[in-house]
């Protein structure tokens, strides 16, 4: 047998198998976030208050308390479609078996982050119940539904091109 094509195969298997992993791989990882963003609680110990007497409301605990205040506080509402990116990822991947999967879809998944949560920033900032409830315990940490992000994008001269439209 030729050791040429047999190590070109068990390459090729390998590869395959890597591929299959990390698909599934990141199919657990986005499930574990949608439910830790799902289950979000704002008073519960998060990265800014650490309360150890505080009853955790998280299906995943504090881990979970943690990634979703992460998510909510930095991107705001659009990390629910983040934890569907990395699953449709997950999901491709595991089919298709193409690594450059991955960058692409970070780099769209990156691109619409900022861009969602600049329009929520913009036109939505308090309107939904996930964030809004923020409001009753930190309210000058509640960064709305854009998160950070969209605050400091809102901020920036982007907010001066959407009111364009509105003077013009």
């Amino acid at each position: 047998m030729n050791i040429k094509d047999l190590s070109k195969k068990s390459l090729d298997f390998t590869v395959k198998r890597i591929a299959e992993f990390t698909g599934i791989l990141l199919v657990v990882l986005s499930i574990l976030l949608f439910i830790a963003l799902a289950s979000y609680y704002p008073n519960d110990p998060n990265f800014i208050y650490s309360d150890p007497n505080a009853k955790i409301r998280n299906i995943l605990g504090f881990n979970g308390s943690f990634v979703s205040d992460l998510f909510f506080q930095s991107i705001g509402l659009v990390s629910i479609l983040v934890s569907l990116s990395i699953f449709f990822t997950g999901i491709n991947l595991f089919r298709i078996k193409n690594f450059l999967l991955i960058i692409e879809n970070l780099f769209y998944t990156v691109l619409y982050s900022i861009l969602g949560s600049l329009f929520l920033s913009t036109f939505y900032p308090d309107a939904f119940s996930p964030i809004n409830i923020c409001n009753t315990l930190h309210s000058s940490d509640c960064n709305g539904n854009g998160g950070f992000i969209g605050k400091f994008l809102q901020e920036s001269f982007l907010s001066n091109l959407i009111n364009l439209d509105k003077e013009i």
